[in-house]
């Protein structure tokens, strides 16, 4: 059996949503493993979207490139297809329900219709499970909420360790591409908070083009790391004891190693999510990158550290947001259920665009 992947990886789109196609990837292969069924993984990306090929490679997961988003995929003969892309919708969808695939649609913006027959969004929202209500087929299946998030298993798997948290140690993540720069205004505010005597793990990707200045920003703050692709990110954040980070799947993964955060969007999809998160306790949210200073971080770490602030413990049991049992193996069991009954699929009428 064969699975095709439509994503993009770039500087400007980042790396978030092939990073989770990847780990869904994973998940299924060894789903269809243990029912006697090899699954070949083919990835499918736009010409000079290709800043996760090596890791598409490291997973066994060939690379097809195509001239445009929009491009036309026919030559590619997939049973099961995953989209994640929001520049795609249910045109370039009903293309391979005609084809006879069955198509599985990752997106959070609800911002456009959808022709699929599972559809997942991990965000939090208000009114989540009506979001997508006029925007996919009467008999889509739809996953949504953080119980869904694509993780990596070492995010469920370190809640399981003993790791001991730092006290007063700050993680510093905007992804691995942080078109924003917004890690080098963290260091900034982390320099004007000398007085409290803090660390710091910062991460970035080795495709971040703001790298070097990043690095010779950290070398001027003691106690401060600098990890370049980091391939222990879960234990880094099992060891702190607050995260400075963006939103987007950075909120699950958090929220798994139950860390405290201090959070500012760099994407608009991004807030949504966030705001509704800080409102349950989530997080503590600045505000939309745009409007956030270096000042702005260093009052809120001030708040979070001073020996006269508020407890850093006030954001608990994050971890019941992104439960055990969740994620890419729960969604690979809804896959492999809905392919076992592809005949009579829940009632599913897949539309005509």
């Amino acid at each position: 059996m064969r699975l095709a992947i439509r994503v993009d990886a770039s500087p400007n789109i980042g790396a978030g949503h092939a990073m989770r196609c990847i780990t869904l990837a994973k998940a299924l292969r060894q789903a269809f493993k243990a029912n006697n069924i090899q699954l070949e993984v083919t990835a499918v990306s736009t010409q000079g979207a290709n800043m996760l090929e090596a890791a598409f490679k490291s997973a066994d997961i060939s690379i097809t490139y195509v001239p445009q988003i929009e491009s036309n995929v026919d030559h590619i003969k997939a049973e099961i297809w995953v989209v994640d892309h929001y520049k795609l919708d249910a045109k370039f969808e009903s293309e391979l329900i005609d084809d006879g695939a069955m198509v599985v649609v990752i997106d959070d913006l609800a911002n456009r219709k959808h022709n699929c027959h599972l559809l997942i969004d991990v965000n939090l929202s208000e009114h989540s499970e009506q979001r997508y209500t006029s925007l996919v087929p009467k008999g889509c299946s739809q996953l949504i909420g953080p119980k869904y998030a694509l993780l990596r298993e070492e995010f469920y798997q370190a809640r399981q360790k003993n790791f001991t948290r730092k006290p007063k140690h700050v993680l510093v993540c905007f992804g691995g591409s942080d078109p924003t720069n917004t890690t080098f205004t963290a260091l900034q505010a982390l320099a004007k908070v000398k007085e409290l005597s803090l660390t710091a793990d910062v991460v970035i990707g080795a495709g971040n083009i703001y790298k070097q200045a990043v690095i010779k920003q950290a070398r001027l703050i003691d106690g401060v790391t600098i990890h370049i692709n980091s391939g222990n990110m879960a234990e880094l954040m099992c060891k702190a004891s607050l995260m400075i980070s963006a939103g987007g799947s950075m909120h699950w993964e958090r929220c798994a190693c139950d860390l405290p955060g201090v959070v500012i969007t760099i994407a608009d999809n991004q807030r949504e999510a966030t705001e509704y998160l800080a409102l349950l306790g989530g997080c503590d949210y600045l505000g939309h990158v745009s409007s956030v200073s270096s000042d702005d971080i260093a009052t809120s770490l001030r708040n979070h550290f001073s020996t006269d602030a508020k407890d850093i413990n006030a954001q608990t049991d994050l971890n019941k947001i992104v439960p055990l049992g969740g994620g890419a193996p729960l969604i690979s069991k809804e896959i492999i259920s809905l392919i076992d009954n592809r005949d009579n699929v829940r009632g599913l009428s897949i539309e005509k665009h």
